[in-house]
């Protein structure tokens, strides 16, 4: 008898295969930052101010902001998934349409999370610069992007299901490596969706503070 490992989902261990689907968690945190960038530059030269005087309400500048970024989120979700498969020759395995969803699911947890930040800071450079240690760094570090997570100190592994990027890498592997459907993928989409809810909330709350 011989007793031999067998990677399930990678058997060659293509290094490729792993970190390009858990990349996506970075390359597609770029539309939160464009969000908040573009909030800032309408504050600084004067044209949100302008909403106040308007019947505007919180959820339909919410809605009016975010929904523009989160379709070319989209259409850059599509690209991407395209070269992993085309150009890196990662696998795609799960649904494509699944993938479109979660990642929209991601685009509005992302964005919720940029937009608090948007309201606390006073100028672009600020917010680029907490941006990229909410959603950028972290990816790299804690999330699973590496290392997993479960290998990390008790603090880490706490702090990592904090970022949406912790759950978007385990969303990303599981699509393309795994093949798995949403039910397999239940415990990330759910903390996507409460991280969403909760930053959505507040994010709107704040708005409504704003222009009513």
């Amino acid at each position: 008898m011989q007793v031999r490992t067998r990677a399930w989902y990678n058997g060659g261990l293509k290094s490729m295969w792993s970190m390009v689907p858990g990349l996506m968690a970075v390359v597609l945190s770029l539309p939160a930052l464009a969000l908040t960038l573009a909030i800032k530059r309408e504050e600084e030269v004067g044209t949100l101010e302008a909403l106040v005087a308007t019947p505007l309400r919180g959820a339909e500048f919410l809605l009016g902001k975010m929904s523009a970024y989160i379709l070319s989120g989209l259409v850059s979700a599509s690209l991407v998934a395209a070269v992993a498969a085309f150009w890196f020759h990662v696998p795609m395995r799960g649904n494509f349409v699944l993938f479109l969803l979660l990642s929209a699911e991601f685009y509005l947890t992302c964005m919720g999370i940029s937009l608090i930040v948007a309201h606390f800071v006073s100028s672009q450079q600020t917010a680029m610069l907490l941006v990229l240690l909410i959603f950028f760094i972290p990816a790299f570090f804690i999330c699973g992007l590496i290392t997993p997570v479960n290998t990390s100190t008790l603090g880490s592994t706490l702090a990592a299901y904090v970022f949406p990027a912790t759950h978007f890498i385990s969303i990303c592997r599981g699509v393309f490596l795994k093949g798995v459907g949403l039910a397999a993928m239940r415990e990330p989409a759910l903390w996507l969706a409460g991280l969403g809810v909760a930053g959505l909330s507040l994010s709107l709350g704040l708005s409504r503070r704003l222009v009513g």
